[in-house]
This record gives structure tokens, sequence and C-alpha cells, in this order.
């Protein structure tokens, strides 16, 4: 609508251009279109149901019911009104009929005119009677008239065939409207003259029929103006109907106030909801009104408790690790942060602790996850017995804790480590009716200013921690660095930037490497291998993984990897090479809830098979994160993806768990390939892992191919697939087999 009136306004615009010289004139025809086209859009916002309220919408529907319910009601008593006058007038008309019949018979019998003054007096005192008259019953001619109506409007006078409807005796009377100015309503009736006879002098027998005679001597006419009485019908009418359409205005405004009072604790919900719409959860909805209110009250305050139960449990999910309950590493580095800009205020000192666990990696691959998931639990629980209700103690990852010892000296930090070591070495873990000593090594820096970033922090305990270890284990350090330990530290933490920035600004490099299948010698597979440059070289992933490890940054660089194999897949498959990747994954991936919908939306968006991609997972990490791990397999799988098993054979528990892992292929550890062309050991190695695999129908791939005795070799011992530099170095494009130079990927 609106765009139909900016065109009809601009063609109008353009006419008065036309005809308009004066560029005064133009601009003000222009102010009248832009003027108009303003008020057509704020008539489209007042009939717009969007914007118009609740109290308004109620109000509009009742006017319109109002003046429908008016309407009918004048209309109604409009139409009765006319019905019952004009029955009145007809009740009227015959009683003037009969009087006059009964005044004007002397007329006919002793026909003397003088007799009508009786007549003109008697209609006289009745205005509404404009016309009486007399008609010869012979001649038809009207012999005595009254008639108080203008020349101009004279009514014309009974017509034969009224006259001889009038001279049958069933007609009593006879009532026509003439075609005259006003309301006007004619009434006429014959004049009738019994007689009895008698049988001789004043011998009348009154019962007797045979002695009446029945004599037609004329006809009378009346005629009635009811002009003035519709005047003042109409007149009255007006006034009520004026009275009762400003009683319904009355009765709406004042129905308006009550509405709006009766509403107003809905009205009351607009704010809050608003608040609520935006994000905002800190609002309370009042509760009053009537009982449906109040329901809708009660339950936006409902779901406002939920909402905020919500956030507080989110909330302590993000903040909290889910297995221990405490601090997560995320949460624990900004209060570090904030506590070091304490510190540089109010000039106090405080100590960070980091703590790692010395036979933690024994009872995880001896009893399983469940069991070392139950060691960190109780672990976390003796520390917290240690710590004061003011520090912060936080699982940092893994078998690792860091504590924030607020308001502390370097001596009673150290008497804090003390305790904590004495604590751990006293704690037995039963399992399995096996008996663990759980000891523990820690690594304490001061914080003494804001001189170091959280990072640089971490970096200082987790040196002194590692100086712990290396001092026999279950014991403490602390840091007191110097010039060479600085040096580390700004590198370390370097690092961890360069990590970050290549996550973000995507400046990792993808290179992938030719798994050939033995069969028909085809590359069938491409492991993707993950580089970073560095200052205009290319750094490995041994060179950067650990510090990601450390600076918890192994999860953002497993997605990016993911990620980016996919859409690289993608391309090449829509350049017509048809292939699969195997995708390296982290431990720390299957820590994440969203992994299995993140790679699906991945796949979706690049419109690629699930089949076509395989991820691989090392022993290791299997085995540590063996539920979840098996559980996020299992969802990927059922939506088309394949699992490798990296580096096998080089745990002890491998012929424990291969068969509870869903693996499609199996990666035998190139420790067992290197030299398996002149090792008997190996070859018996490599001929069982090859057999296993066969009877749980998985598929081999011997890694770390590096030339043509070991090729032979390997096929020989039954090997599915082959990888390593003598099959394809890694590139970053499908590279084809042929390159023999030694080297590790």
């Amino acid at each position: 609508m609106a765009h139909g009136w900016n065109k009809y306004w601009s063609r109008l615009t353009r006419v008065f251009q036309v005809f308009a010289p004066r560029r005064r004139f133009r601009e003000r025809c222009e102010t009248l279109a832009s003027r108009a086209r303003a008020l057509v859009a704020r008539l489209r916002q007042l009939f717009s149901r969007r914007r118009r309220s609740l109290v308004g919408h109620i109000q509009l529907l009742q006017l319109g019911i109002g003046i429908v319910v008016y309407l009918l009601a004048v209309t109604g008593v409009w139409w009765t009104a006319n019905r019952l006058s004009e029955d009145y007038f007809y009740r009227q008309a015959t009683g003037w009929l009969t009087k006059l019949d009964e005044l004007g018979t002397p007329l006919y019998i002793s026909n003397d005119k003088k007799e009508f003054a009786r007549i003109e007096k008697y209609v006289s005192e009745f205005p509404e009677v404009a016309l009486v008259r007399y008609y010869d019953a012979l001649d038809s001619q009207v012999f005595a008239e009254y008639n108080t109506r203008p020349v101009d409007e004279q009514i014309p006078s009974l017509t034969e065939i009224q006259l001889s409807a009038l001279r049958t005796p069933e007609n009593a009377y006879l009532f026509d409207r003439p075609t005259v100015r006003g309301s006007f309503i004619r009434a006429s009736a014959p004049v009738w003259i019994r007689s009895i006879q008698s049988d001789g002098l004043l011998g009348f027998d009154l019962d007797t029929a045979k002695d009446e005679k029945l004599e037609l001597v004329g006809f009378l006419e009346i005629g009635l103006d009811f002009t003035r009485y519709q005047g003042e019908l109409v007149k009255n009418i007006v006034l009520g109907s004026t009275i009762i359409a400003l009683l319904l205005f009355v009765s709406i405004a004042g129905g308006r106030q009550i509405l709006k009072r009766a509403l107003r604790p809905l009205s009351n919900l607009e704010k809050p909801l608003a608040k609520l719409a935006s994000g905002e959860i800190n609002v309370s909805v009042e509760s009053s009104g009537h009982k449906e209110i109040v329901a809708i009250s009660d339950a936006l305050n409902a779901t406002v408790s939920a909402l905020k139960q919500r956030d507080e449990t989110l909330r302590h999910l993000a903040d909290h690790d889910q297995l221990t309950g405490l601090f997560n590493r995320y949460r624990f580095t900004q209060m570090l942060e904030q506590e070091a800009e304490r510190i540089a205020r109010e000039g106090d000192n405080s100590a960070l602790l980091f703590v790692d666990l010395d036979q933690f990696k024994l009872v995880n691959d001896t009893l399983g996850h469940a069991a070392g998931d139950r060691l960190l639990v109780q672990v976390a629980d003796k520390l917290k017995a240690c710590v004061r209700g003011k520090d912060v103690l936080c699982r940092f990852g893994g078998d690792e804790f860091t504590i924030l010892a607020r308001h502390v000296t370097t001596e009673s930090a150290a008497d804090l480590a003390g305790s904590i070591i004495r604590v751990m070495r006293d704690m037995h873990f039963v399992e399995a009716r096996q008996i663990f000593n759980i000891f523990c090594s820690i690594g304490i820096t001061m914080i003494e200013s804001d001189r170091f970033t959280p990072d640089e922090l971490l970096t200082q305990a987790d040196m002194a921690c590692y100086s712990a270890k290396s001092q026999g284990r279950n014991c403490y350090s602390l840091f007191a660095p110097g010039a060479d330990d600085m040096q580390e530290i700004l590198e370390y933490a370097g690092w961890s930037q360069k990590i970050k920035q290549a996550v973000t600004n995507d400046r990792f490099i993808l290179n992938y490497q030719p798994i050939v299948k033995l069969a028909n010698g085809q590359p069938e597979l491409y492991e993707v291998l993950l580089r970073m440059p560095d200052n205009g070289a290319v750094v490995s992933p041994p060179s950067f993984l650990p510090v990601a490890e450390r600076f918890g940054l192994m999860l953002d660089i497993d997605h990016w990897v993911i990620r980016n194999a996919i859409k690289s897949l993608a391309d090449f498959h829509n350049m017509g090479t048809n292939t699969k990747f195997c995708i390296n994954l982290s431990g720390h991936i299957f820590e994440d809830p969203n992994l299995v919908h993140s790679i699906r939306d991945s796949l979706e968006k690049y419109g690629l098979p699930a089949s076509t991609v395989v991820f691989e997972i090392t022993e290791q990490v299997a085995i540590r994160y063996l539920d979840s791990a098996n559980r996020s397999m299992c969802e990927l799988m059922d939506m088309g993806c394949r699992f490798a098993l990296d580096d096998f054979g080089t745990g002890f528990s491998s012929l424990t768990y291969i068969k509870r892992l869903p693996v499609d292929y199996i990666k035998i550890d190139g420790s067992f390939i290197e030299n398996v062309s002149e090792d008997s050991i190996d070859q018996a190695m490599v001929k069982s892992i090859v057999a296993i695999a066969q009877t749980t129908g998985k598929k081999t791939i011997a890694e770390y191919v590096q030339d043509a005795k070991s090729l032979k070799m390997v096929r020989k011992l039954g090997a599915d697939y082959v990888q390593g530099y003598y099959i394809g170095e890694p590139a970053a494009t499908l590279a084809l087999p042929g390159s023999s130079r030694r080297s590790k990927k």
C-alpha cells in the first residue's frame, strides 16, 4: 500500500513540476507529498495489528459491536414505533368514522346542510383530521366537506372503484394512502340507515328481523394527517438515539479505564518479557490480578527460575571440572590474572603451586579409565582438605592440579607444599584388591607483581614441577629464575601465543601423505599432517604440540584440523579426485560434548560423505579416554565415519582393548617396521598383529616403510596397506608414491 502511495505521489509531483516552473512551488509540492506519505505510514501503523494494544483491540471490538447494536436498536425502535403509530391511527380513524357517521346521518335524513356545523365543531377538536367528506349514494357527489389542507394539496375524491367496494355490506371500512405530501391516511365507510317497519300504530317488534330495513344513503370519507406526529416521533427517536450514543461512548470510555485497570497486571508483564527476550534473566514478575494473569505470572516466574538455574548450571560447568567439581583451567587462569592485578595494587604476595601425580599413569593403564577417574576424585578431596578457604584449587588437566595460595610468604607456600606431599604419601588407593601409593611432585612460583602473565606464571610453576620430578619425585621445588630460565619461559610462552594466532588466523598448513593399498598399488587414503609456519620455516608437530598440550590448546587445534581437512577433501572431490583422508585426533577432543555435532555440521556444510573420513587415535589416547572415546566413535561410525588405531603395539594392554574399540584399521607402529627386513622378532610381531587384525576383521597399515626391502617384507607378512617416505612424502597436494628419502613424518 505504501509503495503504491509513493508511486502515486511521485507522479503527481512530476506533473506539478511540469506546470509549475517556480522552484518554491515545486518544493512545496514535494513537501506535501512527503507529508502525505508520512500520514499514510502513520495510518498503517495505527491499523496494524502488531502495534495495537490489547486494550485498544478490545475497545475497537466493543465499539464495532456497540455501533452494530446501536444501529439495530434504532432501526428496530423506528420500525416498531411506525407500526404502533399506524395501528393507533387506524383505531382512531375507526372511532372517528363511527362518530362522524352518527353526526352525519341527519344530513341524509333532513338534507339540512346546517347540521354540518355540529360536524365541523367536533372535527375541529382533532387536529389530525384534515378532511371530512360526505357523498350522495346515487350520483356519488360530495355534498358536504370539511378541508383544512391548502388548495394546492387538495385530496382527490373517492374513485368509482372505491365507492363500488364500499357498497358491499361486508366492507365496513376502506383505508388507503393518497399520493400527497406528508404522512396521510384516508379512511372511508358507507353510511347505512336502519329502519324498523311497523304492523300498526306503535306496534314495533324489536326481535323480528324482517321488520328492519337497511338502506345505503351515502359515503363518508376522512383524511388523517399524521405528519406532526411523525415529526415528533423522529425528533424523539433522534434525541433518544443521541442520548444512547452518548451513553455508549461514555460506557466505552469508562470501560477503557476499567479494562486498563483489569489488564494492568498483564501490561506490567511487558517490561519483564522484553528484558527476558533480550537475554536478561534477573527479572521478577508480580503475581496479581485475575486468576488467568496470576497463572501467566507464575508460569513466567517458574520459567525465569528455570533459566536462572540452567544458567547457574552452565556457568558451573563452564568454570568447573565435571569429574572433580574443582575449578577448571579456563576459570583458574582468569582468577590468576585477577590475583596478579590485586597484588600489583596492594603490594601483597601469593603463590602458585603446580601439583603432578607420579603414579596416575600406572593406575590408569593397569585398572582402566574408570579407576583413574575414581583416583582423581579422591586426590581432589585430599587437596581440598589441605588448602584454606581463601585459596583456589583447580584441576588443570589430566593428573595435574594447581593451587592459588593467597596472602602467603615463600616459607608458608613451602609449608603448604610439604603438607600436601605428606598427605599424598599417606594416601592408599585400593582398587580391584590392589593397593597403590600415590605420590606427587609440586612446583612453586611466587606472585609478587603483575610482571608476568598467567601463562608465564604457569610455565614457571610447571618448570619447577619438572625440577622436582628430576630430583626424584615426591618432593617440591621452588622456582628461582635465572637468565636462562627467563629466556626459556619467554620462548615457551611465545610458542603458546604463536599457536593461538595460528588457530585464530588460519595459519596452520596441512600436508597429505599417501597410504597405498598393496593389492593394487593405488593410494586409497591420505594421512593429514599438521605443520606450522614460523619466521619463514615450517615447524613439525613435535616442536609445538607439547606447548599446546601444556597450555590447553589441543582442543582448538583438533577442531581446526577437522574443519580444514574436511574442506580440503571436499575441494579435491570437486576436482575429480575420489579419495579418503585420515585425520589425527588427540585425547582432548573426546572431552568436547559437541564433537559429533561439529563434525556432522562440517560434513553437511561441504556436502561430503562421512565414509570418506577416517579418524586416527593413538593406542594411549584410546585407553585413557576409553569410555568417552568409545561412545563418540560409535556415534561417528553410525554416521559413516571410520577409525584407525595408530601406533599399535607400543602398549602392553593392546590386546586387551583391541576388541573393545570400534576401529577399522590398525596402524602397526613404525618401531616394528624400521628393521623388519632384518629383525626376526619384528617380523614375528608384525605377523602376529596382522593375524589378530584378520581375526577381528580389521585392516592393517604398516607405517614408516623406508625402503624396498621393508616394503617386500610387509607384503610377505600380509599387511593390507603401507605408508612411509619410500611410498610417498607429505606434500601440500595429493602426491603419488615414488620418493625414497628416509625421514620420519
